[in-house]
């Protein structure tokens, strides 16, 4: 069996703010917390929007989403809500406390007060506690109260037949019952006329979105001037560099971005000493002419090579096995000088002299015989054995004993040990003087350091170099004063200087090749590297601060999605659908005919969609392209606002109290009667509270009421002895009847009576003098209570059918009205009628009442039989 269509219920405005409440859990920080902000009644001025978009963009900050406790939802029963009293007012205004305004549960309840009576301070108070859609007011305490006594009051309200009391505070939280009691005033009022002259009529909740979509607005610029300030802070040479876009350095920097690696960064800016003379020597090769680049480079390997061959030469010649063969040298040398010792021991045991045929006596030989051979006997053998020859040392001739002994000398060292010991002397000093002669000059030394530093540029290179020579020297200085083998050479430069001259060698091959040769295009873009990479080093604290900048932007850019409206907008169309509906539509055509609005009848039609709100704007239906906003005048958008209002509680059947306060503002007199007799019309299905300062309302108020038959109940808020807030259960004097005024007059005269012979003369004279104008005033309001068949007070529609009731007016009647003037006039108290305030009694006031309860009571019986004259 299918299911029967339900009829479409409008959606509520709290039904629709619990609705927005769910729907704003899967919102962002800042949308929650601007949401909780407007459901509250904040405005969001400049100061809030900077604070939401500091959530937007970091929503761990300190905030407060929507919750529950700040949507006060109807009650969930299905009994009304209406107001009791308010009771016992503290510190609200200068509200009198001990006072209590009651409402009567159902019908019709007016609360009089003139201006600075009081009046608004109640309002305020049921504004608060029932959760009005305006939320833009203050409740003030007394300033006069310097106790800082806590504001406070007692809400008595009645829930179907269940009684219930709510203490109000003003920061307290609100009871869930109040809100279901509605409050229509000025501000609260769903109908805006808008810069155009349009009237368009806004639900609350949506409103509120319209609001949020603005904060989207005002975020997002605030975002964006963000971005173009970051923008504005990047510096021209990373905005446009010159780095090229094949190196790695100038890709890095083309390419940056909040993802950048700051470790590749670094690592690029920073050249290793080796790095920064290649590009100082690549400089320097593209700087000149390539044939003379070359050049230069031939001439630097060849040094390179020259510095390697002499360090490898000297290596050579100072390592271990060098060592090890000159100390086979020297031990050659020292076992040759050993046996030639022995021998010459063995042969000189018996000279007269030491040491003979050792090793200075050998020199001294020696030299005796190249004098001999060269100077004194050229011609003769040495020694010679000639008599006649002379000793060349003592230059004596030479007896047969001492020429044999000569002989000796020459067989000893012509002899093999001699031999073997000249042979391994004469090796050692070869070798010796071999490694002597390959030992570099300290100058050179230097200058092989300052070449490899300066012109190959390569300071770590030089030192070794320096190094390895100074190393080697001492080894060779060790080997030649035959000392022990000192440490070998730690860092071995000659790798590097092989290095070194290839890479002289290939630079020169590749400045030599063609420039669109592979070669070229190689060294060319290592140098362009290397360049690059330089340039950028000075940049990199520029750099850092714009990674720092793009991953702000980028940050600021995620953040910025949650700006996008379409999600409120999505959400509006949903609520516009819901609330707005056609028997919410219908409704609102038929409270603006009962409102008086049918001479140029208007329908909710909509608009537009603008800013993520839905527009339903107020349209003349014979001519919806007019605007309306023109051509109604300021009564009728005050009664056009009435009407959306009661729309929306009658089509949501929503029947607890309702409060009005001054709905009567801006009306003229015909929709000031249309909206009494629509309030009138409302209480006899609810309670309905109406708030006025307008008397000529009170009037229309209290006209339909009896017209329609209804109850109609009257309060007075009032000032006494100067302080505000004092409640009266009746009209105020100059609203009342003239019997009412004559009731009220009894009243007071009574409660006087224990204690009135006991006033001072001034206090009598003061209250009979008050009592007297308060008669007067009474005779007055008779008078016109006379006329009223025919003319209502503050009525100028005239009623010519009732004419025939002023007939049964007598001289008799004239004369007593006069009588009473002479005796009440301030005028006439010289007369012997009249009534002097110092010697009247209270019997004298209290006949003078029953003289005009009498004539009114007579004036009502023969105006209620007096009869209607036929007209042929």
């Amino acid at each position: 069996m299918s299911a029967q269509p339900v009829q479409s219920i409008p959606l509520t405005e709290n039904a629709a703010l619990a609705d927005l409440l769910v729907w704003s859990g899967k919102r962002a920080a800042w949308q929650r917390d601007a949401l909780r902000r407007l459901v509250v009644g904040e405005t969001l001025d400049q100061k809030a929007i900077e604070d939401l978009a500091e959530i937007c963009l970091d929503p761990s900050r300190p905030h407060v989403p929507l919750a529950q406790s700040h949507i006060v939802v109807q009650t969930g029963s299905a009994e009304q809500i209406s107001l009791v009293s308010i009771e016992n007012p503290t510190a609200v205004n200068a509200l009198a406390s001990q006072q209590k305004l009651s409402f009567e549960p159902s019908g019709l309840t007016v609360i009089y007060g003139d201006n600075g009576s009081g009046k608004s301070g109640y309002v305020r108070v049921l504004k608060h506690a029932c959760r009005s859609r305006d939320e833009k007011f203050a409740i003030h305490r007394d300033l006069e109260d310097k106790s800082e006594t806590p504001q406070s009051a007692k809400i008595f309200f009645a829930r179907g037949a269940t009684a219930d009391q709510f203490i109000w505070t003003p920061s307290g939280a609100p009871h869930t019952d109040l809100p279901s009691v509605s409050i229509f005033d000025s501000r609260s009022a769903s109908i805006h006329v808008e810069s155009t002259n349009e009237v368009a009529y806004i639900p609350r909740p949506m409103r509120v979105l319209e609001a949020l979509a603005d904060a989207c607005d005002g975020v997002k610029a605030l975002l964006d001037a963000r971005i173009a300030a970051l923008k504005k802070q990047v510096p021209l040479a990373i905005s446009n560099p010159t780095l090229s876009q094949d190196t790695a350095a100038g890709s890095y920097v083309l390419a940056l971005s909040a993802k950048s690696n700051i470790a590749q960064l670094d690592k690029l800016a920073a050249l290793s000493e080796q790095e920064t003379s290649r590009l100082a020597a690549l400089e320097a090769d593209f700087a000149q002419d390539p044939k003379r680049a070359v050049a230069r480079l031939d001439v630097q390997r060849a040094e390179i090579e020259r510095i390697h061959k002499g360090i490898e030469a000297l290596r050579s010649a100072t390592n271990a096995a060098s060592f090890a063969e000159m100390g086979a040298l020297r031990l050659a040398h020292a076992n040759a000088v050993a046996a030639a010792s022995l021998a010459s021991q063995q042969l000189f045991s018996a000279s007269p002299l030491p040491e003979v045929g050792q090793a200075t006596w050998q020199k001294l030989w020696e030299a005796a015989r190249n004098y001999a051979d060269t100077v004194a006997y050229p011609e003769k053998t040495f020694p010679s054995t000639e008599p006649d020859t002379l000793c060349v040392l003592c230059q004596q001739p030479l007896n047969a004993e001492a020429i044999a002994r000569q002989q000796t000398f020459e067989s000893f060292i012509k002899s093999t040990t001699k031999a073997d010991e000249a042979a391994a002397r004469a090796k050692l000093g070869t070798s010796l003087r071999h490694l002597i002669e390959q030992a570099p000059r300290l100058a050179d030394i230097l200058k092989f350091r300052k070449f490899v530093a300066t012109d190959i540029g390569d300071e770590a290179l030089s030192q070794q170099v320096r190094r390895a020579f100074v190393v080697m020297l001492w080894r060779l200085r060790a080997m030649v004063k035959a000392r022990a083998e000192p440490k070998q050479l730690g860092a071995d430069p000659l790798p590097a200087l092989a290095i070194v001259a290839t890479d002289l060698k290939t630079r020169a091959a590749q400045l030599s090749a063609d420039t669109q040769s592979d070669e070229y295009k190689k060294l060319q873009s290592e140098y362009l590297e290397l360049k690059d990479r330089a340039a950028l080093a000075p940049l990199v604290a520029d750099i850092k601060a714009q990674i720092a900048r793009l991953k702000e932007m980028e940050a600021i850019t995620t953040a910025l999605k949650t700006t996008a409206k379409k999600s409120i907008t999505d959400k509006n169309k949903e609520l516009s659908d819901r609330m707005v509906t056609d028997a919410l539509r219908g409704r609102f055509a038929r409270e603006i005919g009962k409102l008086k609005l049918s001479r140029m009848p208007v329908e909710l039609r909509k608009e537009k969609d603008r800013q993520a709100v839905s527009y339903f704007r107020v349209a003349l239906v014979e001519n919806p392209s007019a605007k309306v906003g023109e051509i109604l005048s300021e009564g009728e958008h005050r009664c056009v606002a009435l009407a959306a209002f009661l729309a929306e509680l009658v089509t949501a059947q929503r029947y607890s109290g309702i409060v009005f306060d001054d709905p009567m503002s801006s009306l003229d007199h015909i929709h000031r009667s249309a909206v009494a007799s629509r309030l009138v019309e409302e209480a006899e299905h609810r309670q309905v509270v109406v708030f006025t300062h307008d008397l000529v309302f009170l009037y229309e108020l209290r006209r339909e009421a009896e017209k329609a038959n209804r109850p109609i109940a009257f309060r007075n808020v009032r000032r006494q002895q100067g302080r505000p807030g004092y409640i009266e259960n009746e009209l105020p004097d100059k609203a009342k009847s003239g019997l009412e005024m004559c009731n009220a007059l009894r009243s007071s005269l009574k409660t006087t009576r224990p204690g009135f012979d006991k006033l001072s003369d001034t206090q009598r004279t003061t209250f009979c003098k008050g009592t007297i104008g308060q008669l007067r005033d009474a005779w007055e309001q008779a008078i016109s209570d006379y006329i009223r068949p025919v003319l209502e007070r503050f009525d100028n529609k005239v009623k010519p059918t009732s004419m025939f009731r002023l007939g049964i007016l007598t001289e008799d009647d004239v004369k007593r009205v006069m009588a009473a003037q002479a005796r009440l006039s301030e005028d006439l108290h010289s007369s012997a009628q009249a009534l002097n305030p110092e010697a009247v009694s209270l019997d004298d006031l209290l006949n003078e009442v029953k003289g005009l309860e009498d004539w009114i009571q007579s004036i009502r019986e023969r105006q209620k039989n007096a009869t209607k004259p036929v007209v042929n």
